[in-house]
C-alpha cells in the first residue's frame, strides 16, 4: 500500500467510520505521550503548554494542523505548508527533541486510535485500515526527518512497547503538562464539578500510564460506569443508525484572498468568524470567549499557525520548504527516494 492509497482509507475511517472516536483518541494519545519526561521538561519550559492564556491557542492549532494533513493531505496545497510549519516549529528547538521521542508521539497517533475503535466503537478496525494509518503516518513521519521509523505496524508496536518500559516515569514536569491540559478540559465545567471531570478524564487512561502523569485511579464505579456508556452509545450505533452517506466536514472554508476561517471549535474560538450575535454576546453580556479579532476571526494562513511570536518571521522558510516538499511528493515521497528532510540540524 502506497500513501496516497492510505490516505482515501484514512479520511473514510476518520469522516465517515468513526469521527467521534478517532477525535477523541487523538486528544489522549498527546496526553499520554506527556509521560515521557524529556519531552515534557521543553514544554514546560517553553511555557507554551502550562501558561492558562496559551494553551488554549496551542491545542486548537494542533487540532487544525492535524486536520490539513490527515483531511486536506499531505500532498494539498494547504498540508505541504501546514506540514512545512509543523517542522519549522520543531526546528526552532534543534537537539532538544530528541529523534526516538518524535517517533514515540508519532506511534501514539497511530497506535492510539485502533485501540479506543476496537474497545469503545460499534465495530473493531479491518486489517487494511490498520494499515492505512501506519503507512499514511508513516509518510508523515519520514517528512518530519525521523529516522529509522519501523517498517512494519507490529514492529512499531514492539519498539514503542520497549521504548515506554524504558522511558515512561513520573516528573514533576508530566504532571505539570497534564494539568493543564485537563484544566482546558473541563474549564467550561463549574467549579465545584471540575474535580469529577479530572476522575473521568482520567478513566480514559490505562492504569499503568496513570502514574506516570501524577494521576490517581478513579473509583472502580465511576470507571465502570463511562465504559458502559461507551459501550450503549456503540450498540446504539451499531442497530439503530443508519451510515453516513458523505464525509463530515471538519475544516475550515477557503475566502477571498486566502484566509481560512473555522465553522466550530473545541476550547476557544480561534479563526471562528464573528456573528452579529457574537458582537451582542461580547457588548451587553461581557462573554469574553465568543469570536472576534483577538481570536483572529479574519481567519488564517497555514504558515501563520502556531506561536503568535513566529507568525511572519518563519512565512518565508516555511514556503519555501513546502515548494520542495511538493516536488519530493511529486517523485514519489519517502517510498522512493528516501528523506530528504530534517527537522533538526
Amino acid at each position: 500500500m502506497d500513501y496516497t492509497t492510505a490516505h482515501e482509507i484514512v479520511k473514510t475511517t476518520i469522516l465517515r467510520e468513526f469521527p467521534f472516536m478517532y477525535a477523541f483518541s487523538t486528544q489522549f494519545a498527546l496526553i499520554k505521550s506527556y509521560g515521557i519526561a524529556s519531552g515534557t521538561k521543553l514544554l514546560v519550559q517553553t511555557r507554551r503548554l502550562t501558561t492558562e492564556s496559551k494553551v488554549g491557542k496551542r491545542s486548537e492549532d494542533t487540532g487544525v494542523l492535524l486536520g490539513e494533513l490527515l483531511v486536506s493531505g499531505i500532498d494539498s496545497p494547504r498540508g505541504l505548508v501546514a506540514l512545512s510549519k509543523m517542522n519549522w516549529i520543531h526546528n526552532q528547538y534543534g537537539s532538544k527533541i530528541g529523534n526516538d521521542e518524535l517517533i514515540h508521539t508519532l506511534a501514539l497517533f497511530i497506535l492510539e486510535p485502533p485501540r479506543w475503535i476496537d474497545a469503545y466503537e460499534w465495530r473493531p478496525l479491518t486489517e487494511i485500515e490498520r494499515v492505512a494509518l501506519f503507512t499514511y503516518w508513516k509518510e508523515i513521519g519520514n517528512r518530519m526527518g525521523m529516522r529509522d521509523i519501523p517498517d512494519t505496524l507490529a514492529a512499531l508496536q514492539r519498539w514503542t512497547a520497549d521504548y515506554q518500559a524504558e522511558n515512561m516515569r513520573y516528573a514533576e514536569t508530566n504532571r505539570m503538562c497534564v494539568t493543564a491540559t485537563l484544566n482546558l478540559f473541563v474549564r467550561p465545567l463549574p467549579g465545584f464539578l471540575q474535580p469529577a471531570g479530572k476522575s473521568i478524564m482520567a478513566c480514559f487512561l490505562e492504569s499503568h500510564v496513570r502514574p506516570t502523569l501524577g494521576l490517581q485511579d478513579p473509583p472502580k464505579l465511576l470507571e465502570a460506569a463511562v465504559g458502559s456508556v461507551f459501550h450503549v452509545r456503540a450498540f446504539c450505533i451499531r442497530h439503530f443508525f443508519l451510515p453516513r452517506f458523505r464525509e463530515m466536514n471538519v475544516l475550515g472554508k477557503e475566502r477571498a484572498g486566502g484566509k481560512i476561517v473555522r465553522e466550530s471549535y473545541m476550547f476557544e474560538p480561534w479563526y471562528v468568524p464573528a456573528g452579529v450575535l457574537d458582537y451582542i454576546r461580547r457588548r451587553v453580556f461581557g462573554v469574553r470567549q465568543v469570536p472576534g479579532p483577538e481570536w483572529m476571526s479574519e481567519g488564517y494562513l497555514p504558515e501563520e499557525l502556531g506561536p503568535v511570536e513566529f507568525k511572519l518571521r518563519c512565512k518565508d522558510a516555511v514556503l519555501a520548504e513546502a515548494e520542495e516538499m511538493r516536488k519530493y511528493a511529486e517523485k514519489g515521497g519517502a517510498g522512493v527516494i528516501g528523506c530528504p528532510f530534517r527537522y533538526a540540524a
